[in-house]
């Protein structure tokens, strides 16, 4: 089993597998995003580091 994880964009929410939707900013738990923070070319439409940016500007995160 996976060990659950603080959701990488807005800290809220425990994320234990990938695939794992975030109910507060709805961001797609991907390993690989994590630990290439800029790769846009994911299940995300965004990287993880403009999903960060955008969430602390009050944005959607895609």
């Amino acid at each position: 089993m996976s060990k659950a994880v603080k959701c990488p964009v807005c800290g809220q929410t425990e994320l234990v597998d990938d695939g794992d939707v975030c109910d507060v900013c709805k961001w797609f738990h991907d390993r690989y995003q994590e630990e290439f923070p800029d790769e846009e070319d994911c299940e995300n439409h965004m990287s993880l580091n403009q999903a960060r940016e955008a969430w602390a500007a009050g944005k959607q995160v895609e």
